[in-house]
């Protein structure tokens, strides 16, 4: 058996490689020209969507013309930096739209890349042949004790928040949760200059990260008060994190619940 795992391993190598090289040497499709006022599209929910702009003044004329819909206009613009924009859209996001805007056009396409149908072909053969060979030696290995399996992570933290709705506490598990003035955040913080989407939490058993989203006013650590860097994951430790200027968050750790 251990004799003939290395010819099963080299066989797979030999049908899946040239599957991986075509897809990897595929050029892409190449872009429509490029502009200036597109920067960007951010997907926030199924149901809101932000277009980033680049305009030298406040972009009131923008509009987004789809196929077989009503024109769109952004429910909020908001600045981010000098000649940048993010303008805030309700409903979803159009798989391709025309943007007029700042005195131009410009189209917009979201879409894979359809590979051709050759590629499609060798995948088949080579997934298909790779799964044959996995099944005989699934076949010729079934007397191997399979590990345990590694019981789900139980982490309990606690979120401290204190805004203008008053202090309250919210419970979270491990993972990614995105704090903000948007419904649809995990945490929901509600101060004047609090972005819909203003930051992200990372939170693992042993630690909590937070990441400001660009936000305009900001993301502060520490009782001084230190801005952290934008799209930069900055550990959290025992003390208080600012977002904004008023709204106060504190994370604990209460410990990890015993599954039964």
């Amino acid at each position: 058996m251990r004799r003939q795992t290395p010819i099963i391993v080299l066989l797979t190598l030999v049908v899946v490689w040239p599957v991986l090289a075509a897809a990897h040497a595929l050029p892409p499709t190449p872009p429509a020209s490029p502009t200036r006022l597109i920067l960007g599209v951010e997907h926030i929910s199924a149901a809101a969507w932000a277009l980033l702009v680049g305009c030298p003044s406040h972009p009131h004329d923008i509009q987004v013309w789809a196929e077989e819909t009503a024109p769109q206009r952004p429910q909020t613009i908001t600045a981010l930096a000098p000649e940048r924009w993010r303008a805030h859209f309700t409903g979803a996001l159009p798989q391709s739209a025309t943007i007029y805007g700042c005195g131009q056009s410009a189209a917009l396409v979201i879409a894979t890349t359809t590979p051709p149908l050759w590629l499609h072909g060798l995948f088949s053969i080579g997934a298909t042949t790779a799964i044959l060979l996995g099944a005989r030696f699934i076949r010729r290995a079934h007397r191997t004790i399979s590990p345990l399996p590694k019981p789900p992570s139980t982490a309990v933290w606690q979120a401290q928040l204190t805004d203008e709705e008053g202090e309250r506490t919210i419970t979270l598990p491990t993972g990614l949760f995105t704090a903000g003035s948007d419904p649809a955040c995990h945490v929901i913080v509600l101060a004047p200059d609090i972005a819909l989407r203003h930051a992200h939490l990372i939170i693992t058993e042993e630690y909590v990260q937070i990441v400001d989203l660009a936000s305009p006013s900001g993301v502060f650590c520490g009782p001084v008060r230190r801005r952290l860097r934008p799209h930069t994951p900055t550990l959290v430790n025992d003390e208080d994190i600012w977002l904004g200027a008023t709204a106060r968050l504190r994370l604990v750790k209460i410990g990890s619940r015993i599954s039964r």
